[in-house]
């Protein structure tokens, strides 16, 4: 590391006056950061939309000719090959990045403020949990805090040419994994997709039905049985070593200093937008175009061509975004709408959730199965904006988002007190 980049983002200069583990104060956000968070969140929704609208299972539906539905297949192809998984990658690699940032912070404080951060961790894992069960399965934030916990133990102190050898091991371990699922012929545990007509006869289409109609007590059900579904996806379609990589990747880039010196990382981020034009793009559209990852069991030629394109690709144009707006963002007004959602994250995809179950299941609007994916995708950035503009409206009185506020009291509140009796 130059000099440069250890003056500005060593903990002794970066947190010296800093007398408590807090939240990151506004005037020291990277604005930039929170609009790529922003951009993110976007993302997120709009893929998390196919499974809210019930575009994905709509093999177990009653077959239903929809306004605008000759659009579907290229609005799902196009999805598939910018949208999935780089999203959930780059927001993985936000997640690695802010957390180093929150480690340097607290091994500068001293135990106390590791503690405050293992208990953000805690929390993070406390509401994930209640949004996987108690709203809807497909949630992410159980991921992210247990990998944390991982990042805590395990990666704290390691150097930056170890965080990148680690980093891209993960990111490319799913090419290893899949030529061991070859050798042994390894078929879906997940099972093939369900025939049309069976959603009376079948555990999917009971579980379906219950979502486009049943009561909160069957949302209730479908949710403990699709969450742990969920995990096993992620494991059999091996995105849990891309999502840690990403980890890994973003706390490499925090090391280098690239929140605060990015007009001094110019050449690298051009690179990795380069690449991720010339190289990610292609490499996605491939993806896309043989199957994404429904594609990848039973173990086949065509699966492994679609690990070696995801494992490429995904990393790639996931930087090549974040190099989009480290190379292009300027300051904006601060209550610009994607700046505004990416400062109320957690809020952001707590609040999408809801919106969503409440408009598509049973137990709101009732719209599940009943739009085609382009009208579910235009509705998909309706939400965006409006909570965006909520959010715009609730930061101009309060310093954060409602469960960013909620999360910091249940996390910084044992440090304050502990520090409150020390000054006794």
């Amino acid at each position: 590391m130059s000099a440069q980049v250890h003056a500005v983002i060593s903990p002794e200069r970066s947190f010296a006056e800093a007398p408590t583990f807090a939240p990151t104060r506004l005037a020291d956000r990277s604005e930039w950061l929170d609009a790529l968070r922003g951009f993110a969140l976007l993302g997120i929704l709009v893929y998390n939309m196919m499974t809210f609208s019930g575009y994905v299972f709509r093999s177990v539906l009653p077959p239903v000719q929809h306004a605008w539905s000759a659009l579907d297949p290229s609005l799902d192809y196009l999805v598939h090959a910018l949208v999935e998984g780089k999203f959930y990658s780059l927001f993985s690699f936000l997640f690695g990045l802010g957390f180093a940032l929150q480690m340097r912070r607290a091994e500068a404080l001293g135990g106390e403020a590791l503690s405050a951060l293992r208990r953000r961790l805690v929390w993070l894992l406390v509401f994930g949990l209640a949004h996987a069960l108690l709203i809807w399965f497909g949630d992410i934030l159980t991921v992210y805090a247990l990998f944390g916990f991982v990042l805590l133990l395990w990666f704290r102190h390691m150097s930056q040419r170890a965080l990148l050898a680690w980093a891209v091991s993960f990111l490319t371990l799913p090419v290893l994994i899949y030529l061991v699922f070859l050798a042994f012929h390894m078929s879906d545990p997940l099972g093939g997709p369900a025939t049309p007509g069976a959603t009376g006869e079948s555990l999917l289409g009971k579980a379906v039905r219950a979502m486009a109609t049943g009561s909160y007590v069957d949302v209730l059900q479908t949710n403990a049985l699709f969450y742990p579904g969920g995990w096993l996806r992620r494991a059999v379609r091996l995105m849990l070593p891309r999502i840690f990589g990403m980890f890994l990747l973003g706390m490499w880039v925090c090391r280098i200093g690239l929140p605060v010196l990015r007009d001094t990382q110019r050449p690298m981020l051009r690179r990795w937008l380069l690449w991720g034009v010339l190289l990610g793009l292609p490499l996605n559209a491939a993806y896309a175009a043989l199957g994404s990852g429904g594609a990848l069991l039973p173990a086949s030629a065509t699966g492994l061509l679609v690990i070696v394109s995801a494992s490429l690709g995904i990393p790639l144009l996931c930087l090549a975004y974040v190099a989009a707006f480290a190379l292009f963002w300027r300051r904006s007004r601060p209550d610009n709408l994607l700046v505004t959602a990416g400062r109320t994250a957690l809020s952001q995809y707590l609040a999408q959730s809801i919106v969503c179950v409440t408009l598509f299941y049973g137990i709101g609007f009732g719209l599940f199965g009943q739009l085609s994916y382009g009208v579910a995708l235009a509705i998909a950035i309706a939400v965006y904006v409006v909570l965006a503009w909520l959010s715009r409206l609730w930061l101009r009185s309060h310093a954060q988002g409602p469960m960013e506020a909620l999360w910091r009291r249940l996390s910084y509140s044992a440090a304050a007190a502990s520090e409150r009796a020390a000054a006794r």
